[in-house]
């Protein structure tokens, strides 16, 4: 007898892997050498997320194994974000928009959706975003930048000398109290502020105005994550700077990744030489993990420096800061963290910018 078959196509597909499955997330423990995945993945870039299932609480005692199931989860699953103002950032069509207090920003000056993470700053230029030629009140000593946006550009005077093109700010040190801005052809946004870095545009009207500073906190499931004996974390982002900024900063103690005192070097904690760099930073990746028996850390690729002291990670943690300031500003395209820590090469190699 010949048996009939019919396919009435009720059989499912079979499901596609989630994305935070993928064979290229995983690094491989010191503890056994078995590649597993990571516990908490943060993709701005890409605008998806994911966590352990784990609970807060019970992250510290858990198996690796364990956390690494993971599920869907929301920007706010992950990080706990304020800010006491609005600020600007750059949409995907390139229109400048402001974002609302407490509200992250993801910008896309870069051409990328990026999380633009920033220190507080103030605006000296009066009526920025009508700009005229105008003299504003500085401390002499004290350094200042001085960007705009447009066609035209700002002769500088006075306290300081130069001028600023959009494609060209410029810092440097008031010699005096006063410094005269002398506006040439088009111009759509000005700004007077202090430090070495340009940040993002500051609206003002007669009379200056401030930014307050981003704080990016890592959720309570995140940092215990983080504050496991042994744990690994990789950062992404471009354009980073600032003295003694903090990658993954805490406040207390040794700090997890950060920027040496004249930005010209990366550095684990207090004493880990990671790489010499200089500021802003190119697009990036930077790695590190650790365990009781010592730490690790890589850079663009580089091999893993090392040593046998233990990371510090009690407190509040934050991405691009620390509990104080010490801003490492810039964007940032992803965070991931696994639950273990990964041996050098896999450290090494999860160190990239990202693609």
């Amino acid at each position: 007898m010949t048996a009939l078959h019919v396919s009435l196509g009720l059989n499912p597909p079979p499901l596609a892997a989630a994305w935070f499955s993928a064979p290229g997330l995983y690094a491989s423990d010191t503890a056994d050498g078995i590649a597993r995945g990571p516990a908490l993945i943060a993709d701005f870039r890409r605008n998806r997320h994911a966590l352990t299932t784990v609970a807060a609480g019970g992250i510290g005692a858990a198996t690796a194994d364990a956390l690494g199931g993971m599920r869907i989860a929301a920007f706010a699953d992950l990080f706990i974000f304020t800010r006491a103002s609005a600020a600007e950032y750059l949409d995907a069509s390139g229109t400048a928009q402001q974002a609302a207090v407490d509200t992250p920003r993801f910008d896309y000056r870069n051409g990328v959706r990026q999380l633009l993470l920033e220190g507080p700053a103030t605006n000296l230029f009066l009526n920025a975003h009508a700009p005229a030629t105008q003299t504003v009140t500085v401390s002499s000593g004290t350094q200042y930048t001085i960007s705009c946006r447009g066609s035209g550009s700002l002769a500088l005077s006075g306290a300081g000398s130069g001028t600023v093109t959009q494609a060209t700010p410029v810092t440097l040190t008031a010699s005096s109290t006063t410094l005269t801005l002398t506006v040439t052809g088009s111009l759509s946004r000005a700004q007077v502020e202090t430090g070495s870095v340009a940040s993002s545009f500051i609206q003002t009207s007669g009379a200056a105005a401030s930014r307050s500073a981003d704080s990016c906190r890592f959720s309570p499931s995140a940092e215990a994550l983080l504050q496991r004996t042994a744990a690994t974390v990789a950062v992404q982002g471009q354009g980073n700077q600032g003295t003694f900024g903090r990658f993954i900063g805490i406040g207390t103690g040794e700090e997890l990744l950060r920027l040496n005192s004249g930005q010209t070097a990366l550095l684990m904690g207090n004493t880990l030489a990671i790489a010499s760099v200089s500021v802003p930073l190119p697009a990036f990746g930077l790695c590190a993990g650790w365990n009781g028996s010592g730490r690790a850390a890589a850079y663009n690729g580089g091999p893993a420096a090392s040593d046998a002291v233990s990371a510090a990670t009690a407190g509040q943690i934050f991405l691009g800061r620390n509990q104080t300031g010490a801003y490492a500003q810039g964007r940032f395209d992803a965070v991931q963290i696994w639950p273990f820590r990964a041996v050098n090469s896999s450290i090494q190699a999860k160190a990239n910018a990202f693609s």
